[in-house]
């Protein structure tokens, strides 16, 4: 995915949470924009589940899916689903 769809998202007012889905099947819930980095060739997710930081790369990136509210017990939270 190209990073300029990723910066769109993440800076889009009012923000809308979104998943990005990863091409081996991850998924990774942004609830808030403070949870996505976007340079030029990396993508940097900090997981709010676990506090970690996670670096992606966006040509492995599939598909950027806007995600139902966050208090929603079905919204994914991370890693796998």
């Amino acid at each position: 995915m190209h990073v300029s769809v990723l910066r769109e998202a993440a800076r889009r007012q009012p923000f809308v949470p979104f998943t990005l889905r990863m091409n081996d099947g991850r998924e990774f819930y942004v609830p808030h924009p403070d949870y996505l980095a976007v340079a030029r060739r990396t993508v940097i997710y900090s997981d709010p589940a676990s506090d970690r930081e996670i670096f992606l790369e966006p040509v492995l990136i599939a598909s950027l899916e806007p995600a139902p509210p966050a208090n929603d017990a079905h919204a994914p939270t991370g890693d796998n689903p």
